[in-house]
Order: structure tokens, then C-alpha cells, then sequence
């Protein structure tokens, strides 16, 4: 017997009514099954993303409005720097007049403001052989702290600390882990998250350059990236998260949380 090419759909209705019933083509009847499947299919994955969508566009939103604020200090910076250029000169100038032996010290360029900046700093705290090397301890990259952590606040809302430092400094693990991540990211730039076990992850965003690539297992202190200013950022620092059972901590307070985990 040949296969069927139609199928009978009978509605029975409550009551004496009689029943009622239409044949459709086989191929259409799975056609129309697999569109209604498709549908619910992405109606579950929206509201399943949808969540995380919301979430990283008030994340973007926030960081752009903090790069316009940045965007504002440079400018006044660059004002404070032309005022005082031109009182120096001033200055210079009556000195010279009134006979005074008298200089004043030069500016140091930003290279040199880091480099005094990275002989003071901190990146891995110092642990014994005991310590546990897969827990994150200190601070991934040489430099100073350009913005804390805040959460409490959604108008500041930033779940984690950015360390200001001069491009191309190398972006250091702060524990041992394994890659989850390792790509350009619209908010974070070339961003690096490492698993160190099954609660705790940390993200290192807006670098130049990665050296890692997903699946890698990293030893504590090892090399992740390099510093740069990638994605939604207004001057080269690493943004560095530590994220305990999805929930962001603060990395500068991350003892008090190691204990309480």
C-alpha cells in the first residue's frame, strides 16, 4: 500500500452537534506543526536571553553616560593644564623682570607618572605555599585604582574596580583557572573570564590584545592579556571582576569574602 498523502482532523464538539472533520496534505500538516514548534521554540530562548539583554544594555548605557562624565573632567583637565602653562609663563616672566633665580620643576609626561605609579603598586598579594591558588588574590595589572566598586547604587552601578595603567601592560591571573571566554565583547572590548571552580569566575575587560584562547587551564600569575582600551572605554585600564556564585564582590575586599563562602 502506498504511504498516506492526506490526514483527517475531526472536531468533535460538546452536545448532540454532529461532527465535523477536514483533510490536509501531509507535508502541509508538518509544516505547520514544525513553524508552531519554531515559534514556541524562540518565544522560550527570548525570555530566556531576554533578562541578560536587558541587563548588559543598562550595563552600556550607564558606562557610556560615565565615558561622557570622563569625557568632561579630560576637558577640564586640558583647561586646568593650559591655565597653568600660561601662569607659569607669567610667573616667568616677572621673575626674570625682578632679577629672582628661580625655576619651576617640569611636569612629568604620563609615561612617567606610571612608571612611579607601578613601583608603589601591587598586582598578585603575596601567599604562602599553603594558600589556596585557585581563589583570586590581588590585583591583575599594575596601576592605580581609577573607579570603585558599586552596587548598591543602579545609577553608578559598576561591578568592579578599573585599574588605570599604560597600554600594553601585561593582564595577570589572579588565581588559577580555566578560560571560558576569550573574544571582543561590545561593552567589555577584548575581555578574558576565567572559571576557578564551580562558584567563582573573574572577567578582565578592555584590553589590547589577548594572549589566551577558551579551554586553556592558566596558572595563577600567568599572562591573560594586555592592557589596553577596547570597547566602551575612555582610556587604557583593565576592568576586574570577581563574581562569587554569579553575584559580583568587591576584589579590594575579597578576604572577607573568601571567608564567608
Amino acid at each position: 500500500m502506498g504511504q498516506a498523502r492526506y490526514v483527517t482532523v475531526m472536531l468533535i464538539p460538546d452536545g448532540t452537534e454532529s461532527r465535523r472533520g477536514f483533510r490536509i496534505r501531509q507535508w502541509l500538516l508538518k509544516g505547520i506543526l514544525g513553524f508552531v514548534a519554531a515559534i514556541l521554540v524562540g518565544i522560550i530562548l527570548f525570555f530566556s536571553f531576554y533578562g541578560t539583554v536587558l541587563k548588559r544594555a543598562a550595563l552600556a548605557d550607564r558606562l557610556e553616560e560615565e565615558n561622557k562624565q570622563l569625557l568632561r573632567y579630560q576637558y577640564k583637565v586640558k583647561m586646568l593644564e593650559d591655565n597653568l602653562e600660561q601662569t607659569r609663563d607669567i610667573v616667568t616672566r616677572l621673575v626674570n623682570l625682578a632679577g629672582i633665580d628661580f625655576e619651576f620643576p617640569e611636569i612629568p609626561d604620563d609615561s612617567a607618572i606610571f612608571a612611579q605609579l607601578d613601583r608603589s603598586a601591587t598586582i598578585m598579594a603575596e601567599r604562602s605555599v599553603f594558600d589556596d591558588m585557585g581563589f583570586p588574590s590581588g590585583l591583575p595589572m599594575q596601576g592605580f585604582i581609577s573607579q570603585d566598586f558599586e552596587i548598591e547604587d543602579q545609577q553608578r552601578y559598576h561591578p568592579g574596580v578599573d585599574i588605570a595603567g599604560a597600554e600594553g601592560q601585561p593582564v595577570l591571573a589572579t588565581a588559577a583557572g580555566l578560560v571560558l571566554y576569550a573574544e571582543f565583547d561590545s561593552v567589555y572590548g577584548y575581555t578574558v573570564i576565567l572559571r576557578h571552580n564551580d562558584s567563582v569566575t573573574t572577567l578582565y575587560g578592555h584590553n589590547s590584545k589577548l594572549l589566551v584562547k577558551p579551554g586553556q587551564r592558566i596558572a595563577a600569575g600567568g599572562r591573560l592579556a594586555l592592557s589596553g582600551n577596547t570597547g566602551q572605554s575612555t582610556a587604557p585600564h583593565v576592568h576586574y571582576e570577581i563574581r562569587i556564585n554569579d553575584k559580583p564582590v568587591n576584589p579590594l575586599e575579597i578576604g572577607h569574602e573568601k571567608n564567608n563562602q
